[in-house]
């Protein structure tokens, strides 16, 4: 029994970071957009802006759209 519900907390606590980390990149675009990351961060820590934006943008866009399509419902009822 306990495993059981250490299992649903497991679920929780791990859906719960997906949450957050995907709001907090989507967030994260409003800096790049004012600070003009695209042309001006350059590399960092031995990362090119490129690949930053694209996780930035790509994926969380893409994240977001198949959180649009009923995933989005799925998790929030588990936060």
């Amino acid at each position: 029994m306990a495993r059981k519900t250490d299992y649903v907390s497991d679920v929780q606590r791990h859906t719960r970071s997906i949450w957050d980390a995907l709001n907090a990149l989507q967030a994260l675009q409003v800096e790049w957009n004012a600070l003009d990351y695209g042309v001006t961060l350059g590399l960092q820590n031995g990362v090119e802006a490129l690949a930053v934006g694209a996780v930035v943008f790509d994926t969380v866009n893409a994240l977001r759209a198949t959180l649009g399509t009923g995933h989005a419902t799925n998790m929030a009822k588990l936060l």
